[in-house]
């Protein structure tokens, strides 16, 4: 029998191997071995490779790049009204992308998310409270970041808290339902030809949530639903509404130019706010705080830092962006942790454009799906050195301008080229206020009985047992 009729079984072997080891949440330590004990292309399933170089960043996602996202992003894309309303994030059509970011582009821009800063600081003041009265308690530092990151995301969006840091638990489960929705397409975006007999199958789903003892989690309408309220609540408020948020903004943009934002985009537009804002910015925190916790030189010289600019005057009762970019080594910290812990710690997928390409000396076909795992370029000692495994914020002081421009090229932390994420500076903002505010104020200790953390890959890489005891400091 020739070869060629084992390809299928060779293919669900394939197949079943890339499920079972995203089931088991571990598979960026996995496409680390599979590239250092093979070459910068890997085969991992059916016409999908996996690349490790670098250089070809430019090529699969640059400015320019005919590579169009993979139908992967489908089993993210919402319904809305019984439609798919695929957002900036899942849209797969540049010139739908282009549409839809044309009229909030500004909105994200770091002009315009600077005067967004007090919605900041009144949830970092209720942050600070909550951990005087905590202090000297063992606590979930985790669980914290991310109560945080959501009721700053709800501030910024509706000017409105979710009440998260109040409560202390996850309310309307609204973080155990997008924890869902991860897994689920972090598995069934492998094998996306499913998902329109699945969560895809709003008749299907609409059955199930019939059934009196089934609770299946439908994140994303959930999500859809509560912008649908907030919204509602703001349009029957006849007060004075001129505060920074992106709802007021938007409303306030339409009655100047008296040209209404179609109601569907604009719930797509908050809703996306809130589907990607709170998790990213959650993960990259817990990642800087834990290393800094790890690394108690890295740490006593970020305070030594803070203090210093403290003692001078240069920082305001609560940190402004500003202030944060003078703190040299606090920006190299924040740039470390997420190399060394990026939030996506999946390959980027993009497919081969008509006419095939040639990537790392291999000719691939049109529909060929290639990525880069943000985790395997982020551990090249080529590009960051031997140590490229540790974290050592210095690397990025002590390289030449050619060097550095290179490591800086490498980052897909945030996406690159025509498709990077919009919200990127919405989470550096919330970072480089937050961390010298906290380490200003208190210093942390590692109070779990585990030596780390625990780490659990769904596209993001969410971290758990992130176990400290905060401790006032006595200046």
């Amino acid at each position: 029998m020739p070869w060629a009729y084992f390809l299928p079984i060779i293919g669900c072997f394939a197949l079943y191997w890339i499920i079972s080891t995203l089931r088991l949440a571990y598979p960026p330590s996995v496409y680390l071995e599979l590239h250092q004990k093979y070459s910068p292309i890997v085969r991992t399933r059916p016409k999908t490779v996996s690349i490790a170089d670098p250089t070809t960043i430019p090529t699969i996602y640059g400015i320019g790049s005919n590579f169009l996202k993979s139908e992967f992003y489908t089993t993210m894309a919402p319904f809305y009204k019984d439609e798919i309303m695929n957002s900036l994030f899942t849209t797969r059509d540049p010139a739908h992308h282009k549409a839809l970011k044309r009229p909030v582009a500004g909105k994200f821009s770091m002009t315009s998310i600077r005067t967004m800063e007090p919605l900041v600081d009144e949830c970092s003041e209720i942050f600070v409270e909550s951990m005087k009265d905590l202090e000297g308690q063992s606590l979930d530092l985790g669980a914290w970041l991310q109560f945080y990151a959501f009721d700053v995301i709800g501030m910024i969006t509706f000017n409105r808290r979710f009440g998260f840091m109040e409560e202390c638990k996850d309310i309307l489960n609204m973080i155990s339902s997008l924890e869902f929705g991860l897994k689920y397409a972090g598995i069934v975006g492998q094998v996306p030809y499913l998902h329109p007999w699945l969560v895809g199958n709003q008749s299907m789903m609409k059955a199930i949530g019939r059934i009196p003892f089934i609770q299946l989690p439908d994140p994303i309408r959930s999500f859809v639903e509560f912008t649908e309220e907030c919204i509602d609540m703001y349009d029957k408020d006849e007060k004075a509404k001129e505060t920074s948020d992106f709802l007021t903004s938007l409303r306030l943009e339409e009655k100047k130019h008296k040209n209404s934002m179609p109601y569907r985009d604009l719930i797509n537009h908050l809703s996306n706010n809130l589907l990607a804002g709170s998790d990213t910015t959650a993960i990259s925190l817990r990642a800087t705080l834990y290393y800094l916790i790890k690394t108690p030189s890295s740490y006593k010289r970020l305070q030594a830092e803070i203090d210093e600019a403290d003692r001078a005057g240069k920082l305001s009762k609560f940190v402004t962006y500003s202030e944060s970019l003078a703190l040299e080594y606090l920006q190299v910290v924040m740039k470390e942790a997420m190399r060394l812990h990026p939030g996506v710690s999946y390959p980027l997928e993009r497919l081969v454009p008509e006419g095939g390409a040639e990537i790392c000396g291999q000719k691939l076909r049109e529909g060929t799906n290639v990525g880069i795992n943000p985790v395997v370029v982020y551990q090249n000692r080529e590009i960051f050195g031997d140590d490229a495994a540790q974290f050592r914020p210095e690397r990025w002081l002590e390289a030449d301008q050619e060097q550095l421009k290179i490591m800086e090229r490498t980052l897909l932390t945030f996406g690159t080229g025509t498709r990077p994420c919009i919200g990127k500076n919405i989470s550096l903002m919330e970072m480089g206020k937050f961390v010298p505010q906290i380490l200003r104020q208190f210093d942390l200790l590692w109070a779990s009985e585990k030596p780390d953390w625990t780490v659990h890959t769904y596209w993001f890489a969410k971290q758990s047992d992130f176990i400290v005891k905060f401790k006032t400091r006595r200046k």
